[in-house]
């Protein structure tokens, strides 16, 4: 990022809701902004389409909000990342009104301009049996070969790269390289071999080794890791490789997960994502490698901001009952209102705050925080919604568009995986009637918002429904479908 823009940012720092402009910037068309943690909702999509109910864990509300485009209009900004916050009110599935406050996430870099600094990457390599190197196109070891391929092709001279292997063994099989090699790059890669069991523990703190500090602290470091996340020797837990991570995340050094096939363990897929600095995608089928790269590459590689953080205290009766869309946090809120990095994207990416105790409307205030990459003074921003709680014939009320498709969808992720969770826990029953309720109250909401993109999920919804109905399979997601 032009190191300009950056000062820029934080001469803007007591702007409100990012209500502002800088003098001598030019303002653009916003690009979009999105939080790290887990980009997409890939694994419980292909599982529905191929006939198995998801595990709970494959319904994550902020890959759903990663594949839509929330955005929330407002005054111009000029800013690297542009806050902004509008309300709304709506029933949840069981009746219940809510208050919702929308944080939408734009950014006014010219992202067909933009690009990282000179990256270090150090690409970590799944090369273990269950990925399948050496076998039919499909298999996780060969759609990674090709991830890998259109990487290095996509290298500038000023990077550098690095290649990490990891199976009963961990290699170095690439010694930190100039890009300008090109053809020892992709040499390395296409000579990747298949080698037994899945020692993730270790390739990973290889990978984190051989990666330098990040000094500077603009995220120029990144380990790329590639695997079918089934570590069965050393550490196989979440939070074994939660601490790996943090500590690297510590030295500034980001991670971006791809999760190879069907076989992804999502729980491990997405701890390791929710530190400073990481993201994480699921590459299913042969078609999202360049799914990927094409709206991904090269945002994924550098944050545009770090450590944001909301503090929201609404007036009168209300109270904060949830939060959708803040990596790592649960529903209610829990874990804190934070999000560890946010990237640049080509679509505007959303948090969303649910308040209950309405009376019937609300008001809150709030600061937002966070620091830039790069520079060392913290942004701050305040923001303010007030709702007089009016609503329609349904109970809904937007001050924005985007507010009524953002609380859709994070009711649909939500009420999907607590029919997953039900259906996993032996009651099918309970699990049918509330996907009923939640197959019902996406397709009403897509109908008075009125939004093509809702169309995909309304489809999903009742395709879920059917499983239920079917008595579908639904346990290890090891070993394909």
């Amino acid at each position: 990022m032009p190191r300009t823009l950056l000062l820029l940012v934080v001469a803007a720092a007591t702007c409100i809701v990012a209500a502002c402009s800088v003098a001598g910037l030019t303002p653009i068309p916003q690009a979009g902004a999105t939080p790290g943690g887990v980009q997409d909702m890939r694994l419980a999509r292909d599982l529905i389409a191929h006939g198995q109910v998801p595990p709970p864990e494959a319904f994550v509300v902020e890959g759903m909000f990663s594949e839509h485009d929330l955005p929330l209009a407002g005054a111009t900004c000029a800013q690297a990342l542009c806050l902004r916050a509008a309300g709304g009110v709506a029933p949840k599935h069981d009746g219940a009104a809510r208050g919702f406050v929308q944080i939408g996430m734009s950014s006014a870099i010219d992202a067909g301009a933009w690009q990282p600094p000179p990256m270090t990457l150090v690409l970590t390599v799944d090369v273990s049996s269950s990925m399948g190197f050496e076998q039919a196109d499909t298999t996780p070891g060969e759609m990674s070969r090709v991830l890998l391929r259109r990487i290095a092709d996509r290298l500038r001279d000023q990077d550098r790269v690095a290649i990490v292997t990891y199976g009963t063994t961990t290699t170095t099989v690439l010694p930190l390289t100039s890009a300008t090699e090109r053809a020892r790059i992709l040499s390395t890669i296409d000579a990747l071999t298949t080698d037994g069991s899945t020692n993730m523990e270790a390739g990973l703190r290889l990978a984190y080794q051989t990666a330098p500090n990040d000094d500077d602290g603009d995220g120029d470091v990144r380990v790329l890791l590639f695997t079918d996340t089934q570590p069965n020797v050393g550490a196989t837990q979440p939070s074994d490789f939660e601490d790996i991570v943090a500590a690297g995340a510590a030295r500034g050094v980001g991670l971006t997960v791809f999760g190879m096939g069907v076989g992804v363990g999502q729980e491990v897929f997405a701890a390791m994502a929710n530190f400073r600095g990481g993201n994480a995608f699921g590459v299913i089928e042969p078609e999202d490698v360049p799914r990927v790269l094409d709206d991904s590459w090269p945002f994924l590689l550098s944050p545009i901001a770090n450590e944001l953080e909301l503090a929201l205290t609404p007036d009168g009766a209300a109270t904060v009952s949830g939060a959708y869309g803040f990596p790592g946090s649960s529903d209610d809120g829990s874990a804190g209102l934070r999000v560890e990095s946010v990237f640049l994207s080509k679509r505007r990416g959303a948090l969303l705050v649910e308040l209950q105790g309405l009376a019937p409307g609300f008001s809150a205030a709030g600061t937002l925080r966070y620091t830039v990459p790069g520079e060392p003074a913290e942004v701050e921003q305040g923001i303010h919604v007030e709702h007089d709680g009016t609503v329609d014939e349904r109970g809904h009320a937007y001050q924005q568009p985007s507010v009524a498709k953002t609380v859709a969808l994070a009711l649909l992720v939500t009420g999907m995986r607590e029919a997953a969770q039900r259906y996993q826990d032996g009651e099918a029953d309970a699990a049918i009637a509330g996907m009923e309720v939640v197959a019902a109250r996406v397709a009403e909401d897509a109908g008075a918002i009125d939004d093509p993109a809702l169309a995909p999920e309304v489809a999903l919804a009742e395709a879920m429904l059917e499983l239920l109905r079917a008595g579908a399979p639904q346990g290890s997601l090891y070993g394909g479908y």
